[in-house]
């Protein structure tokens, strides 16, 4: 689902990625925990650990294979010097720092020229399992050809993973491809807490952050048991699950003042679809996704405009983008538009809304249509959202302001020269005159400037929009009312 963190632009561009509509499913109350993925697609690599507890790592039959303070490290594909002892000395991975890194690589270097004066063979582990020391060369606990599915529980209750914390137990698991990931087993009002504020910001109204509650809260009960070892994504293909970072006093008191509400319609579970902003005015949502469904109607949202107040949020509201022919070219290519260098953009289909549908490249090596359907990422140039126009601007100049710290760093991208710079003459106490930079002139190179307004794929609700209908007075079942047309707030029991 898409992700409004809101305490960074940057995390919003997780709304980009569509989430999937639900299937219909009968009424019922939540379990009491769910099982999330948070390692992504998958990951190679796994540092698990507690935030001060004792931490035991079980086996699938139950039986403890470690238990103790620090962190466990799980490696896929490790490259390691096979001895004829038996023993292995591991060639480590390089990691985070600059230094580290640097004497990974030198040790990498001595083992690889071992190798070949020893004339001991490198070989592949698949699966790996030791403790984290300072000896990078130790030996693992124990080693097998495939992934061993392990369970991590700790006596503090907090468990880590990567750096993130956790609540509940973690899992080493396979998705739905075979790949290994970290499943976390958590309460279910733990699990939306955190949606919540991994969704939204936490200083948001309270009416805001129950209207997000009860749309988590449904979109769950419409995507439970989708995967063979866990429910849910923890990334924004279904909801943003930042664990123990998402929660806050006010989400977790949205949780208990919505307990056991869902959305519904004629008696079953909406999709309760949602994003960042509408850019005010939301879609249907056959116009983004395969089924018209009754309650995802085009509606006004006039409260995506309070974005446009916030330092952090306006460019969810109104926003510019630029590319120049070669930047353009070079993001649609790799996408299987190669027309040249782009010579012209037009806008062939549009929604009542004024969303794009369809659009036509003219280039240099001819000409190529881009039509919408789910998740076409190509439609939207990379853009915010599909509420955009286009336009063709020749070469120009501009005057920035020396503080316009955003826009200096648009023109750098696009490769915009400073022509001139201005100053001012400014006396210092001391009475000495100094000369200070204002601003620089900057020539543009000729560009395609994509406006638009909205973030998201913009169907059912607009998060901004309950965040301004909430400070209008609005209650969540107000806001959801609006924005899923004719249904019912029901309670199905349980968190």
């Amino acid at each position: 689902m898409a992700r409004v963190t809101l305490a960074l632009v940057a995390t919003i561009v997780a709304l980009a990625v569509a989430p999937r509509p639900s299937l219909a499913a009968p009424l019922g109350a939540l379990p009491a925990t769910v099982r999330v993925n948070i390692a992504g697609l998958g990951t190679t690599y796994a540092r698990i650990g507690s935030t001060g507890g004792s931490l035991r790592a079980t086996d699938a039959g139950g039986t403890t294979v470690w238990s103790g303070f620090g962190n466990t490290i799980t490696r896929l594909g490790v490259r390691r010097l096979a001895e004829p002892g038996g023993t292995a000395a591991k060639i480590p991975d390089p990691i985070n720092s600059v230094d580290e890194r640097l004497n990974r690589a030198r040790q990498l270097r001595e083992a690889k020229l071992a190798a070949k004066i020893n004339d001991v063979p490198i070989v592949s582990v698949p699966f790996e399992f030791s403790i984290e020391k300072d000896d990078p060369l130790a030996p693992p606990l124990f080693a097998s050809q495939t992934m061993v599915p392990l369970r991590f529980a700790t006596t503090d209750g907090l468990l880590t993973y990567n750096g993130r914390v956790f609540r509940g137990t973690l899992e080493l698991a396979k998705d739905d491809e075979g790949d290994m990931i970290v499943v976390n087993e958590v309460d279910t009002a733990a699990y939306l807490a955190s949606v919540i504020g991994s969704e939204e910001p936490a200083t948001w109204m309270p009416e805001a952050l129950a209207s997000q509650a009860i749309a988590a809260r449904t979109y769950l009960a419409t995507h439970l048991q989708r995967h063979d070892h866990y429910d849910l994504e923890g990334d924004t293909r279904d909801q943003q699950y930042d664990g123990l970072a998402g929660e806050d006093k006010s989400t977790v008191r949205a949780v208990e003042r919505t307990a056991g509400m869902i959305a519904t319609y004629d008696g079953r579970p909406i999709s309760a679809l949602y994003s960042a902003n509408a850019g005010g005015v939301t879609e249907n949502s056959e116009n983004v996704y395969a089924n018209a469904l009754p309650y995802l109607r085009s509606v006004a949202s006039p409260g995506d405009e309070v974005a446009d107040a916030s330092s952090w949020g306006h460019t969810s509201w109104r926003w510019t983008t630029e590319y120049t022919a070669p930047q353009l070219r070079a993001y649609l290519r790799p996408r299987g538009i190669d027309v040249g260098d782009p010579q012209r953009v037009e806008i062939t289909q549009t929604t009542a809304t004024g969303r794009v549908m369809a659009s036509r490249v003219i280039g240099s090596a001819g000409t190529k249509e881009i039509v919408a359907r789910r998740g076409n990422r190509v439609l939207r140039f990379g853009l915010r959202s599909t509420l955009f126009t286009v336009d063709v601007r020749s070469e120009e100049t501009e005057m920035v302001a020396a503080n316009n710290a955003d826009r200096i760093r648009q023109l750098e991208f696009l490769g915009a020269k400073i022509d001139r710079a201005y100053f001012s003459t400014i006396r210092d106490p001391d009475r000495s005159w100094t000369l200070r930079i204002t601003g620089w002139l900057y020539r543009l190179p000729a560009r395609f400037v994509f406006s638009g307004k909205g973030f998201g794929h913009g169907v059912g609700m607009s998060q901004w929009g309950a965040q301004g209908m909430a400070l209008g007075g609005a209650s969540a079942e107000d806001i959801l009312r609006h924005y899923y047309q004719g249904i019912a707030i029901t309670s199905v029991g349980g968190a």
